[in-house]
């Protein structure tokens, strides 16, 4: 489905905008708090596996 020429005037919106830069800095530092990242590949219920 194509987007709506509303749908475009709200994207443009959103991404053209002078603070853009600070908003990318804001999400790299939070972001940053949350290392250690999970790893995707584990099963985050292996350790219940021996009593199930």
């Amino acid at each position: 489905m194509s987007l709506r020429e509303r749908d475009w005037t709200a994207l443009i919106e959103l991404f053209d905008r002078e603070d853009g830069d600070e908003i990318e800095a804001d999400i790299d530092s939070s972001l940053f708090w949350l290392i250690p990242e999970p790893c995707w590949e584990d099963d985050p219920f292996d350790f219940l596996r021996e009593y199930l």
